[in-house]
């Protein structure tokens, strides 16, 4: 039977079940699917170009009217495949180029008029090859070739990794509440840069922010950029062009002035959702194709320093699961010179004891390739956030198994076992393991310590009958059942487990990893939804119990009112991170032990664009609590459950303490949105060109 990568769910299913029930089990599956809710199998995303300037014949002054010509006839060139279009489009960028930018009394046209050309230049210049992203851009005219390099400031990472730029057009999507974006001098892009086949830890393609501007020669008037003729621009100083990283700067200097970059933090995420092929639903049913073996991954290059956050996504999903949690956090200065971002990918189909060895071994392995000497403290304190099933991976990352875990599965040792010495090992690796050295914090969220009700209904049964194994392994498996009758326990004895069939609540290995202990070096914490009751449930997120997602040993608890799909998307949640990462960094000698204190933020106008109806609409947005206050709001959940309700309704409706404005925590809110100032100025094409 050959399967290809290319082969539908309903491919699959066809294999394994009669036709007439292949719906009826599909329904099922994606009714598990719609009810774990790990992903939205539907993200609702879309990626548009930038709207352009339109070429417009009037007057509006001598230097003007020679950029309107030269806009006009470079699109002209480009609409007949013709390269001297970019030439033309950086002649009119050069005759647009001023040290001012909005908010100067300059005329609107020319602002449009020069963003439209830069990003023309970057479009162009790619498609006839005359711009290289990691060197420069090459000019042609009647006196030969002129190289202008591209110049980059602040990036982490290296020039050869600018491989492609994406102008910033508009997009919408339903996974976003926030667009970080700002207005300002230069052109917001999205780089794209593709791994090397020796990067294992890196992502197959990276995607991150960057501005595009263009600088003066000159003294900072703007005669320097002026000074060209339209067929010829031999003459004069040439501008410079530098790409900036618009994450880590937020200013300029232009001249004696200090001038505000056009920034959109939020773009880089939203495009690769648009354009990345999301493979879930078929890693976990055939979770040993190929299609992703479990794999850490780095979103930004190695940054010494900075503590490691990795989240490890649930069952039937994958990392597109934290991106608004990675959308909040990456927009906040003060999370980015501290942390650095790891996703674990994995294909949650497997026997989830499985993939824990694998986040382990790479957690192993990448230590030991970015710090061979362990001289970096940061890796050392490496923070794991899991929801759902990734919660069980974190934990078992952090655990001692003793001889737990083989013992509730198997009544003879491993050693006297009858099976192949290299099977014995890989055996070994699942059942006994230490925890890692370099962990010190858990977050679980939303995670099934103690199973779910799913796991052992019908729907359960019948999306775990989906998940298939190679022939080769399962014949493994069969021959070690019959090599050691009555040794193995009903729950490995019949098949290889799938995850679903160990969050059974009645699994003896999810009860044994529940008891494990761990690590008196690692902090834990929970966040748990308590969306509503339900038959079966009790209290629960409608998928896991609130007394099944509580770990007792957990320093804090966030008890919210949120759907098991949604608990690690809140915004509440979102800050409650943050004060766990802010008390981690303080609690070590290696980094400012005064950061708690700094936690207020400063009350401004429009702040944030908000996806309404999935698009983009400008939203007026008070003042964001801060930090802190998200604190006490975890601090009155915990234990709640020996509250009454009525007390606990008392508690939660009570006023949340008010706050003066900290200037020193200006970079920590969100920035007013490019979209939000040209709706309200009207301007016709800035809502879209950026």
């Amino acid at each position: 039977m050959s399967r290809h990568s290319d082969e539908s769910v309903l491919d699959v299913l066809s294999y394994h079940f009669p036709a007439k029930l292949t719906f009826v089990v599909l329904l099922f599956a994606s009714g598990l699917a719609s009810s774990l809710g790990c992903s939205n199998l539907s993200c609702g995303t879309r990626w548009q170009g930038p709207l352009y300037a339109v070429p417009d014949v009037r007057q509006h002054g001598a230097q003007l009217s020679a950029a309107e010509r030269l806009y006009a006839r470079a699109r002209s060139l480009e609409a007949d495949g013709n390269p001297g279009s970019v030439d033309a489009y950086f002649q009119a960028a050069a005759l647009t180029c001023v040290s001012g930018m909005p908010g100067d009394m300059r005329d609107r046209r020319t602002i449009d008029l020069h963003r439209s050309s830069l990003a023309k230049l970057v479009v162009t210049g790619q498609r006839f090859g005359r711009l290289n992203p990691s060197s420069g851009l090459t000019l042609e005219s009647g006196h030969g070739s002129t190289c202008i390099p591209l110049e980059k400031k602040g990036f982490v990472w290296q020039a050869s990794d600018f491989q492609s730029l994406v102008p910033v057009g508009t997009y919408r999507t339903n996974v976003l509440s926030h667009a970080y974006c700002s207005s300002g001098i230069g052109v917001p892009l999205v780089v794209l840069r593709s791994a090397c086949c020796n990067e294992r830890f890196m992502r197959k393609t990276s995607a991150f922010s960057a501005t595009l501007i263009m600088r003066n020669t000159s003294d900072g008037s703007a005669k320097g950029c002026m000074s060209f003729h339209e067929d010829d621009f031999s003459s004069g100083s040439f501008p410079t062009l530098q790409l900036l990283d618009s994450r880590r700067m937020r200013h300029v200097q232009v001249g004696m002035q200090t001038k505000r970059i056009a920034r959109d933090l939020s773009a880089p995420l939203v495009y690769r959702l648009s354009s990345s092929p999301r493979d879930y639903w078929q890693e976990f049913v055939r979770p040993d194709a190929g299609l992703s073996e479990g794999q850490l991954q780095m979103l930004e290059p190695y940054q010494p320093g900075k503590v490691p956050v990795v989240f490890i996504h649930g069952l039937l999903s994958d990392p597109y699961t934290w991106s608004q949690m990675i959308n909040e956090l990456m927009a906040r200065r003060d999370f980015v010179e501290h942390f650095q971002v790891w996703v674990y990918n994995y294909p949650t189909g497997k026997a989830f004891i499985s993939s824990a060895t694998k986040l382990r071994s790479d957690l192993a392995t990448l230590r030991q390739i970015l710090d061979p000497e362990r001289s970096d403290p940061a890796l050392s304190e490496t923070v794991l956030v899991g929801h759902s099933l990734g919660g069980i991976l974190a934990k078992l990352q952090v655990t001692s198994t003793r001889n737990q875990l083989w013992k509730s599965v198997a009544n003879r040792p491993l050693n006297e076992l009858n099976v192949p010495e290299q099977f014995r090992d890989e055996l070994r690796q699942y059942f006994y393991f230490e925890p890692s050295p370099d962990v010190k914090r858990v977050v679980y969220m939303g995670t099934p310590h103690r199973g779910s009700a799913y796991a052992k209904r019908c729907v359960g049964r019948l999306t775990s009958k989906l998940v298939q194994r190679p022939a080769g392994e399962q014949r493994r498996h069969e021959k070690m059942i019959e090599a050691n009758p009555g040794v193995f326990s009903a729950e490995v004895r019949d098949r290889i487990p799938t995850s679903i069939d160990l969050l059974d609540p009645d699994s003896q290995l999810l009860q044994a990893i529940n008891g494990l202990e761990v690590s008196s070096q690692v902090t834990q914490h929970s966040v748990i939804g308590d969306y509503g009751w339900r038959i079966g449930f009790g209290r629960s997120d409608l998928v896991v119990p609130v007394q099944s997602a509580r770990e007792p040993a957990a320093v804090s608890e966030l008890v919210i009112k949120a759907k098991h799909q949604n608990v690690n998307k809140e915004l509440v949640v979102v800050r409650e991170l943050l004060c766990i990462l802010d008390r981690h960094t303080a609690h070590h000698a290696e980094f400012s032990p005064d950061r708690v204190t700094r936690q207020k933020q400063p009350s401004r106008g429009p702040d944030v664009m908000s996806f309404v109806n999935e698009m983009k609409q400008p939203m007026q947005l008070e003042a964001e609590k801060p930090l802190g206050i998200m604190q006490q709001l975890a601090d009155r959940t915990r234990l709640n459950a020996a509250r009454s309700r009525r007390n606990q309704k008392q508690v939660d409706e009570a006023p949340l303490p008010k706050f003066e404005p900290d200037t020193q925590m200006m970079d920590l809110i969100p920035e007013t949105s490019l979209q939000a100032v040209s709706q309200t100025e009207n301007i016709q094409v800035e809502s879209k060109l950026q």
